[in-house]
Parts: C-alpha cells; sequence; structure tokens
C-alpha cells in the first residue's frame, strides 16, 4: 500500500540489528526509514533461480524472433531483394527510415497497453501480428508492398522491448535486474548470428517460385507466431500469480521489490504518476543518452552484413562471417551486465562498453580497405561495444525509476526515442561510399564519444547528488542480492526527487 502522508524524515532510535559495524558512529544512519527485509536467503536463493529458469529463456526466445523479424531485410538485401522487386536509388534506405515513424509513435502507446494488461498478453499478441507481416513481406512484388509490410511490422514491434524491460522490473530488482536483461538481449546479439546462419541456408534453396529471401521471411515469421501461442499459454502475469513460486517464495519477490525497487506491488495505473518523472530534467538527460548510444547500435542491427560485404566475400560468405561478431559481442554483453549488477553500477559500465565500440571505428577510418583483416578485426569492437548498452541503459532507468506507472511510461517512452536514430542510421549508409562508407563511420564515432561524455558526467552527478542526500538525511547502505545489510524501502517513494531515494550511479 502506498503510504497517504506525506514524505518526512522521522528520526529513528538505534537498532542493533541494522547497524552497521565498519562505519564511524558519526557514519550511522541518522534521519532514514529503514526496514530489514525479514527473509530467509534460502528462500530468496530460490525465487531468483526458479525466475531465472522459468523466465529467461522464454523471454530470451521471444526476443531473438524479435529481433530476426526485425532485421532480417538486411540479410535479404545480400540475395537480391533490391533487384527481384526493382528497388531502385536509396528506396531500400526509404523502407529503412519509413518503418521507424511507427515503430516510434506507437512504442509508448504499447507499454501502456501492457501495464494495463499485462505483458502475458501484449506480448504475444504483438508476435503474432508482426510475425504475420513478416510472413507477408516475403510476397512483396515492389516497392509499395514492401513498405506498407514493414509498417506494420514497425507497429507492432514497436512497443515489445520496452514491454519486456517492465515486465522483467517486476520480478528482478534494481540489485540484480542488469545481468537478467543482459542474458536476455544477449538472444537479439544471438539472433544476429543465428539470422546469418539462417540466411546462409535459405540462400542455398533454388525455386523457380521464391527467392531464398522469400524462404527466409516465411520460416522467421512462421516460427514468431508458433512461439507467441506457445508463450502466451506459458508466462505468468505477473509475480503474484507465478504458479511455479511456493506462497513463501512470492511472498519473498515481493518483500524484495519493495525494499529496493518499487513503491508498490501490482499498483493501479495512474496518469499523474505516470508522467511524473517526465517534470524532471532527468528526462532530458536520458533523451540524449538514448539516441546517443543507439546510433551504433542500429548501425550494427541492419548495416552489419552490408559492412561484412565491404571485405569483398560473397552473398552467402558475408552472411556466414556475421556469426563470429554477433557471438563474441553477446558473451561480452553478458559478462558486462553481470559485472554490472556485481558493483552496483551502470554509467562507467556503459563507458566502457562505448570506449570499444570508439576504438572500433577510428581503426575502421584510418585503415585501407583492403586491409581484410584489421577491418573484420575493428568490426569486432564495434559490434562487441555496441551491444551491450541497451540493456545497460534499460537496467540504468529502471534502477533509478521506483514508482512502476512512470517506470512504464519513461521506458516506453525513452526507448523508442532512441529507436529514432534508426533515421540517421538508415540514411549515413550511403551506397555511392560503398564499401568504405565513410560518412557512416565518422556519424557512428561522433555519437559514441558523445555518449560516453554524457554517461560519465551523469553518473558523476549521481554519486555527488547520493553524498549530498547522505550528508542530509542520512547514511543508507543498499541491500544485497541475499537480503543482507542495511537497507531502505522504497514502498511509497514516488520518484527521485524523494530524499529517501538513493540513484544507482
Amino acid at each position: 500500500m502506498k503510504s497517504s502522508t506525506p514524505v518526512e524524515m522521522v528520526e529513528e532510535a538505534p537498532r542493533p540489528d541494522l547497524a552497521v559495524p565498519d562505519l564511524p558512529e558519526e557514519e550511522q544512519p541518522g534521519k532514514v526509514e529503514v526496514a530489514p527485509l525479514g527473509q530467509d536467503p534460502a528462500v530468496i536463493r530460490r525465487f531468483l533461480w526458479k525466475c531465472d529458469i522459468r523466465l529467461i529463456p522464454c523471454l530470451g526466445i521471444m526476443y531473438l524472433l524479435n529481433s530476426l523479424d526485425r532485421a532480417n531485410l538486411g540479410n535479404a538485401k545480400t540475395d537480391g531483394l533490391e533487384a527481384d522487386i526493382g528497388l531502385v536509388g536509396n528506396q531500400y534506405n526509404q523502407v529503412l527510415t519509413y518503418y521507424y515513424i511507427p515503430y516510434v509513435l506507437c512504442g509508448p502507446f504499447f507499454a501502456l497497453i501492457t501495464r494495463l494488461i499485462t505483458a502475458k498478453y501484449s506480448l504475444t499478441g504483438m508476435m503474432v501480428f508482426f510475425g504475420s507481416f513478416s510472413i507477408a513481406t516475403a510476397f512483396a512484388k515492389n516497392f509499395s508492398q514492401l513498405l506498407t509490410f514493414r509498417l506494420f511490422i514497425g507497429i507492432f514491434e514497436s512497443g515489445f522491448l520496452a514491454s519486456v524491460v517492465i515486465y522483467m522490473s517486476g520480478f528482478w530488482t534494481r540489485a540484480d535486474i542488469a545481468s537478467r536483461i543482459g542474458l536476455f538481449f544477449a538472444s537479439n546479439v544471438i539472433a544476429s548470428a543465428f539470422g546469418g546462419l539462417l540466411a546462409y541456408g535459405t540462400f542455398q534453396i533454388t525455386d523457380r517460385h521464391l527467392r531464398g529471401w522469400s524462404y527466409l521471411f516465411i520460416i522467421e515469421g512462421s516460427l514468431t507466431v508458433f512461439f507467441a501461442i506457445i508463450m502466451g499459454l506459458y508466462i505468468p502475469q505477473r509475480l503474484t500469480s507465478a504458479r511455479f513460486l511456493t506462497a513463501e517464495e512470492k511472498a519473498a519477490g515481493v518483500a524484495r521489490q519493495l525494499a529496493d525497487s518499487v513503491d508498490e506491488v501490482d499498483s493501479k495505473f495512474s496518469w499523474n504518476e505516470a508522467i511524473i518523472e517526465l517534470r524532471t530534467w532527468h528526462t532530458w538527460i536520458r533523451i540524449l543518452i538514448v539516441f546517443s548510444i543507439s546510433v551504433p547500435l542500429a548501425s550494427n542491427n541492419n548495416f552489419l552484413a552490408p559492412m561484412v560485404a565491404r571485405l569483398g566475400y560473397g552473398t552467402a560468405k558475408t552472411n556466414l562471417y556475421t556469426v563470429a561478431p554477433a557471438l563474441t559481442a553477446a558473451v561480452f554483453l553478458v559478462a558486462f551486465c553481470f559485472s554490472s549488477d556485481r558493483v552496483r553500477e551502470r554509467g562507467l559500465h556503459l563507458c566502457a562498453a562505448l570506449m570499444v565500440t570508439t576504438i572500433g571505428y577510428i581503426v575502421l577510418i584510418t585503415i585501407n580497405v583492403d586491409n581484410l583483416a584489421v577491418s573484420y578485426f575493428a568490426l569486432f569492437l564495434t559490434t562487441v561495444g555496441a551491444y551491450p548498452v541497451s540493456p545497460l541503459f534499460s537496467s540504468w532507468c529502471v534502477s533509478n525509476l521506483p514508482n512502476m506507472n512512470s517506470r512504464a511510461f519513461t521506458i516506453g517512452f525513452l526507448i523508442p526515442v532512441g529507436n529514432l536514430s534508426g533515421f540517421l542510421v538508415s540514411n549515413i549508409f550511403i551506397n555511392s561510399e560503398a564499401p568504405r562508407y565513410m560518412t557512416a563511420l565518422c556519424v557512428n564515432l561522433g555519437f559514441a564519444i558523445l555518449a560516453i561524455i554524457l554517461c560519465f558526467s551523469y553518473g558523476m552527478w549521481m554519486r555527488w547528488e547520493n553524498r549530498r542526500r547522505d550528508r542530509l538525511h542520512g547514511r543508507i547502505t543498499a541491500l544485497d542480492n541475499h537480503g543482507h545489510g542495511q537497507e531502505y524501502v522504497t514502498d511509497g517513494v514516488l520518484t527521485s526527487k524523494d530524499p529517501r531515494f538513493r540513484f544507482m550511479p
């Protein structure tokens, strides 16, 4: 239940069980609301294990299929899609550009739908529709038909990622959500590898009625619809209705949420709470960060295959050679996210990943395009550095949004804003500049550097603000993943402006 009284700090009598023995007496918690978790660590471990083993694979498969349906146009391009349906000039780039219009505009709407009807229904519904339109793309005969099908795919894919992040934040707290989003998001990277392998296989099909790229859309779209139905029957609506959890494990999960994640579990939707975070300056810095980090990521999603093609290989080898960078990136993505959770830090991890991307683009800009080995290694760097940024940023936002309604609207708003980068990316890979794509390389380098500056500055401000609040309102030691140590509750904390709140930098 939300507190009905105004937020005010009340001096608490010292409690031996809450003392932090390593701190000098003058640094012990003072004016701060505290509450021990009061749960058996063994129960918490069982809760986390069950959620991990039951939900992460399901969500990962769903996102893998979403990623395949979103990025398969790039694979199809390498198999003669443009020539087969008569695309001329920059019409392929136009298809990519127009796809992002409904993708951006509809994202917040679908995120709110998820908040109202739960992800169990919204995610599976979106999958059925964008999978069906992916199948339809196989039969596109001209530019207009291809564009129409991609627009509908953009509509129904728009709120998918935001809805998954919102759903996951209802099971895991900000202390452990980055690693889970990382595991889930690795399926997007694996999709790049699997998509390359699947494209390699389907492009070997010889049929006088349909080309290999048509079979690619049919196979991937059919898999999406099939798994949507299966997942709709399997995943729970929310933590409190998960049948694979015991009553004791559900209680532990709810306690963890209230202690270090949300203001209220299973709260009702409120427009006033949904937009409360948009009234702060944090929204603007988050917009700048998410757009900046999304440019290198969108470049890899849509143009990894064409960039590998600059190495001079044929269609089959080009798609096959996208596999290694993607799989390597998946490993580094998970490593970055687990490290982020372990040290409870987001901003510097983002900076580290972006530095890898920056080095990759500097190498691509400065070397001769005929230097195949170094070029391929540089593509590894750009891919490895680009993929961790999205899960790290998503978990960074979730970690600093205690209200579930505000979290849903803000995440649903920011992820589509990040996808605005698609408008830019789809127009900087200029055909006449192939295979070097110098404009695209320079733009990606510039945004990677800008993102490093923004993430570093924002993280440093959070550290400074936490220390300021500690001085004014008493020190808070955040709980660990096993419920040990000094804890504070987020129950009733609606916004990051609340002096009881501490940022995760």
